[in-house]
């Protein structure tokens, strides 16, 4: 764990400057993305489809925040996404049809929680605890893992729904996410929990107040750290 002062230097990382063209790719991703799942809407993709392309390019974006020296511009990237993200969804949603907006229910903010979430996993996982594997690998979870049930309803079931097939195609990536970040591995195929989160959250789980979005990483962050802490390896 790192003290304030530490925390606050390694937020503004001298290399920060260094590093613009690496956020700058890393906003190029997204923006590509989002325009990519609002073409593919506009042709017809189901919007639980067509999100799904976001999803990748978030992914790919949190990817690209590890190669970052410090957890700075991760950090105020997802905020200011998660802005832009809002401001569209109430003054022109049309913007953000193919991941939310009037692509979706008025009641479902998931678009917005895929930014927002990040901003308290880099900050507790990486500014706090110094562990931006972690905080990567939860991220990816929700990016990458869920993003594969979206492909996997559109193959299997032919609509939107909760699956096991596409529970079954998001643990298999999760598990990969945790090979390549998580050791020693064993902790890392807690992954099956961000599965299950995935079922059990949403509009279409169990627990329709929560958003999967922001209970995958959530939830995975808590039981990789607890599991860490128990194991004494923070």
């Amino acid at each position: 764990m790192h003290n304030l002062r530490s925390q606050v230097t390694d937020f503004f990382s001298p290399n920060m400057g260094h590093q613009i063209p690496l956020a700058i790719l890393s906003v190029a991703v997204v923006l590509i993305g989002l325009w990519i799942s609002n073409v593919l809407y506009d042709r017809g993709i189901p919007n639980y489809v067509s999100r799904k392309f976001g999803h990748l390019a978030g992914g790919i974006a949190f990817l690209i925040a590890f190669f970052f020296s410090g957890p700075g511009w991760p950090i105020m990237i997802a905020t200011g996404f998660g802005i832009l993200l809002l401001i569209a969804r109430l003054v022109k949603p049309e913007i953000i049809r193919g991941v939310g907006g009037t692509g979706r229910s008025n009641k479902v903010i998931a678009e917005l929680w895929f930014p927002w979430v990040a901003v308290p996993v880099f900050a507790i996982c990486w500014l706090w605890l110094d562990k931006p594997a972690v905080a990567v690998t939860c991220l990816l979870f929700m990016a990458w893992g869920d993003g594969i049930t979206g492909f996997v309803r559109s193959v299997v079931y032919r609509k939107a729904v909760k699956g096991w097939w596409g529970s079954l195609a998001m643990l298999c990536v999760c598990l990969i996410i945790s090979a390549f970040f998580i050791r020693p591995f064993w902790i890392g195929v807690t992954a099956s929990v961000a599965a299950v989160t995935e079922q059990s959250f949403g509009e279409y789980g169990i627990f329709k107040w929560g958003d999967d979005n922001w209970a995958i990483p959530v939830i995975s962050m808590i039981t990789i750290l607890g599991l860490m802490a128990i194991n004494k390896l923070l």
